[in-house]
């Protein structure tokens, strides 16, 4: 076995404690959040072979366990897994009550047609230039889109009758704040697969080597390099005390 052929492993940020019974993991890109089936790899599978413990929480799916916050499987970054029920249920309600908070760092390009050129997307809500510390914040409903539903385009009162059928109707907002003309810092509290990129894609700012949301790699035929994303802040509030409680990648 090549190194190559060694699948990408989770790192321990946080381990579960009788305090504090939760799992908070740095998700390598590459590796899904969650396993389809119980022997598929994934960053819960792994998890829960490092914790058993882990395995006697059933969330929103059996085979989905105690998993709380995931990301995208090309996404490297943070992942957060209950390890009791109490607290299972503590965070999913906070994250409904907009309590729980995710930021993510993209390096972006500059491609002011994107979303046209990608298709799908209402016209861009606003024109934002990245300059340091300028801030946008983009809002939208979303909808599946593409070949096996493998995308999502935003969904707004500008969108076709068709779109707005396809939509959940529930509103998901992204706050974009630029570092420079390049770098930005996202933040949102509920979050939609995909919602980060997209929002991004749809201003005129994909992500570099973004293969889904930035049309230079579509249209050069998909490929891509290292997608430049991470998903490297949360904070949630603590179940047993007032606390909140910040975990970040370096």
């Amino acid at each position: 076995m090549t190194m190559s052929d060694v699948p990408p492993r989770i790192g321990i940020i946080h381990e579960p404690t009788e305090a504090e019974p939760f799992l908070v993991a740095d998700k390598p890109a590459g590796l899904p959040t969650a396993p389809l089936h119980d022997d598929d790899d994934s960053a819960l599978t792994q998890a829960v072979a490092l914790f058993p413990q882990l395995a006697a929480v059933t969330g929103k799916k059996a085979v989905e366990k105690g998993l709380v916050h995931r990301i995208d499987t090309a996404t490297r970054g943070l992942v957060l897994v209950a390890a009791t029920d109490a607290w299972y249920d503590f965070l999913a309600d906070a994250q409904r009550r907009g309590k729980f908070q995710k930021w993510y760092r993209a390096t972006v390009d500059a491609i002011p047609d994107a979303a046209s050129r990608l298709g799908g997307f209402p016209a861009p809500p606003v024109k934002f230039a990245p300059s340091a510390g300028a801030t946008v914040t983009v809002q939208s409903s979303f909808r599946s889109y593409g070949t096996h539903r493998h995308a999502v385009r935003p969904v707004n009162g500008q969108s076709g009758r068709a779109a707005r059928k396809k939509s959940g109707g529930a509103t998901y907002q992204t706050v974009i704040t630029a570092q420079d003309d390049q770098n930005v810092i996202c933040t949102i509290t509920a979050g939609y697969r995909h919602q980060v990129r997209c929002h991004l894609a749809w201003i005129g700012l994909p992500v570099q080597n973004d293969p889904l949301y930035n049309p230079s790699c579509a249209d050069n035929g998909g490929t891509a390099g290292k997608l430049a994303f991470t998903a490297y802040k949360i904070a949630f509030p603590s179940h047993t005390s007032n606390a909140v409680l910040h975990y970040t990648l370096e």
